[in-house]
């Protein structure tokens, strides 16, 4: 899907908080992005064509940004701040294609020392944590045992 399709789909939905992943912006080569709706965008580009993450944040929501926490591999990207005068931590995480159970509770750590308030997670784990519903065998290469840790930490969140 091209982006200004991405972008009317946002639109048409009365999107306020969008999360991307595998964006491929390099850093100094990040795009104007079509859709003014979205006033604020914080991205975390890669040094390649890969990769990367990105938040958009509607214009008629008063987010208020206070600190981010970006991944040098372009993995993750988390925003603290406010939202009306509440506390929320935007987090958006693409996982690896490999090993992502061990990255993502290492990642998912590192959110729980970040954040602050509630907390909205968007992304891609490359993962089905429910095989039975998330995948057309009902099956996973990950072990029961290794789900569930992610699921614990997940609701640990």
């Amino acid at each position: 899907m091209q982006r200004s399709q991405v972008m009317a789909l946002l639109q048409r939905d009365k999107v306020s908080i969008t999360f991307f992943q595998e964006t491929h912006f390099k850093q100094g080569k990040i795009p104007k992005m079509p859709l003014r709706r979205f006033s604020q965008w914080f991205h975390c580009p890669y040094s390649s064509a890969s990769r990367g993450v990105s938040i958009g944040i509607h214009k008629r929501l008063p987010f208020k940004l206070s600190d981010t926490s970006v991944d040098p591999d372009g993995r993750f990207l988390f925003l603290k701040g406010t939202i009306a005068d509440t506390p929320v931590t935007l987090a958006n995480i693409y996982a690896p294609n490999q090993r992502q159970v061990p990255w993502l509770i290492q990642t998912l750590a590192l959110l729980t020392s970040f954040k602050k308030g509630l907390v909205l997670l968007g992304g891609d784990f490359n993962i089905a944590l429910e095989p039975l519903l998330d995948s057309s065998n009902g099956k996973s290469a990950v072990t029961h045992t290794r789900l569930r840790r992610l699921r614990v930490s997940l609701k640990k969140l």
